[in-house]
């Protein structure tokens, strides 16, 4: 078990963390007073720590016996984490397909909230490249791969993050009006890829199509970046259509089937 003593951690939450890895290695549930003394601590303490988890849904308690076990949303977060290795794994030989056809960067986005974050990519190689990292996150409203996740969400949900004050503008292309970008959504939508023309980086072009699963739920976008000198705009809607397909054939093998 990890040392809760070390000064660099946060006691409490090393404690929480103890916690949670002395329950999900028990054969059995456990009473508050077997898991204080586990933890070296007293029943108070050891009752407000499970409190705390139990309110994150981490931990549950038999109502009857008040004994303690994991609880469902440490299932749910870890299938969440298993999906994402998943995905990555599922789509990395497609990423590497676009990335061929079209000669320029590709790569693979998630929503965390209410950005946009890479979690893989197939740099091109080109000298002139646009290059990203995994890891950062991007603009929802004036990248490919935020509107492409953007124009899939429900109406309510697409209300609350658009609001009603002006979005924020990057490069005179950006558009900002909220009502404007919900059009341009269903545009989006109809021909079923999305593009960033200069509207976060000056000079830059990106084309985005969306991922769904086996129940049809849009969960990732992939696409790709490149210089508006080799991504021109006549050239988007052939750079679209690679990245539809090569994003289908991801979504096909993560069980999705279109109508059915």
């Amino acid at each position: 078990m990890p040392d809760s003593n070390s000064h660099s951690l946060v006691q409490s939450l090393a404690r929480g963390l103890d916690l949670l890895q002395i329950l999900v290695e028990s054969d059995s549930s456990l009473g508050i007073t077997e898991i204080g003394q586990r933890l070296g601590v007293d029943k108070s303490t050891a009752h407000r720590l499970a409190a705390t988890l139990i309110s994150r849904g981490l931990v549950s308690q038999d109502p009857d016996t008040h004994r303690y076990q994991p609880g469902m949303e440490l299932v749910h977060l870890g299938r969440q984490v298993l999906d994402r290795v998943e995905l990555r794994s599922v789509a990395k030989p497609w990423l590497r397909a676009l990335r061929d056809r079209t000669g320029e960067s590709a790569h693979l986005a998630v929503a965390v909230g209410p950005r946009s974050v890479y979690v893989d990519i197939v740099e091109s190689g080109e000298t002139l490249n646009v290059a990203t990292e995994i890891g950062r996150t991007a603009e929802p409203h004036c990248t490919a791969i935020g509107k492409a996740l953007m124009a899939h969400l429900p109406p309510d949900k697409l209300a609350a993050l658009l609001g009603d004050s002006p979005l924020a503008r990057f490069t005179p292309r950006t558009i900002i009006a909220s009502d404007d970008l919900a059009a341009h959504l269903t545009l989006v939508r109809r021909r079923g890829y999305a593009t960033d023309d200069e509207e976060f980086t000056p000079g830059v072009r990106c084309v985005a199509a969306p991922i769904r699963d086996f129940h049809g739920a849009v969960i990732a976008t992939m696409g790709v970046s490149g210089p508006a000198v080799r991504v021109t705009a006549e050239r988007l809607p052939e750079i679209g259509a690679i990245a539809v397909e090569c994003a289908g054939q991801v979504s096909r093998l993560l069980g999705y089937r279109q109508g059915g």
